[in-house]
């Protein structure tokens, strides 16, 4: 076999990755601002420029291709907010690494929130939701937790269920970098401004400390 034969098919798969992954990314700029329903596939091939009979080579359906998109935007972050909630340290600390890489992630990926509050706008009882079991897990976590550090002392909640510490922190942060930018006056206030972002952390994690009842760590002074 040749060499150039031999190169082919690692060709064609290399190819074929990065024209699903670009079809995953204007696919996830659509569904952030049109929504599931008013997203069309031949908008999706158009901004790729492939013919849309090229999507179905990738996704079997605008369903199957949503999917993957949730995956995308999701699977890492849920992965890196688990490994600081399951990690080591004490309970306080591991709640304000999560909080401190959600925001930074909404942050960089400001689509994620348009994405989320698209679903929420649009979503249907009766629909299938593939952000369900995605949303249950990451709230059982949390929910794993909070019981750790109400167990061992660490935390007295105002709240007893850490549904509403959840929904306070996601909710902010979603709203802050999807809509409150809209509501401003124009050239006013830029949410993703480094000093803005890392200010409404700060508010997130002032909140989170007073609804779960514990102070932030003190640096020791040199």
């Amino acid at each position: 076999m040749s060499t150039a034969n031999a190169e082919a098919p690692a060709a064609r798969e290399s190819k074929g990755d990065r024209t699903r992954a670009r079809i995953l990314e204007a696919a996830e700029r659509f569904f952030a601002t049109r929504g599931f329903a008013e997203t069309r596939l031949e908008d999706v091939a158009e901004e790729v420029g492939v013919r849309r009979a090229a999507l179905f080579y990738h996704f079997r359906d605008k369903q199957a291709l949503y999917d993957a998109v949730v995956a995308d935007v999701f699977s890492d972050l849920l992965e890196r907010m688990g490994e600081a909630i399951f990690g080591d340290g004490p309970v306080t600390e591991r709640i304000d690494a999560a909080i401190g890489i959600w925001v930074d992630a909404v942050g960089a990926r400001p689509s994620l929130a348009r994405f989320l509050l698209r679903e929420a706008a649009g979503a249907d009882p009766g629909a299938e939701r593939p952000l369900s079991d995605r949303s249950a897990e990451f709230l059982a976590s949390g929910r794993a937790l909070v019981d750790e550090g109400v167990r061992n002392g660490e935390l007295r909640p105002v709240r007893s269920d850490p549904f509403h510490v959840i929904s306070a922190v996601v909710g902010s942060t979603v709203f802050y970098v999807a809509a409150l930018g809209s509501l401003m006056p124009p050239k006013h206030f830029d949410p993703l401004e480094p000093v803005e972002l890392e200010g409404h952390k700060q508010d997130v994690l002032a909140t989170v400390h007073h609804l779960l009842g514990y102070s932030p760590a003190v640096e020791e002074q040199s």
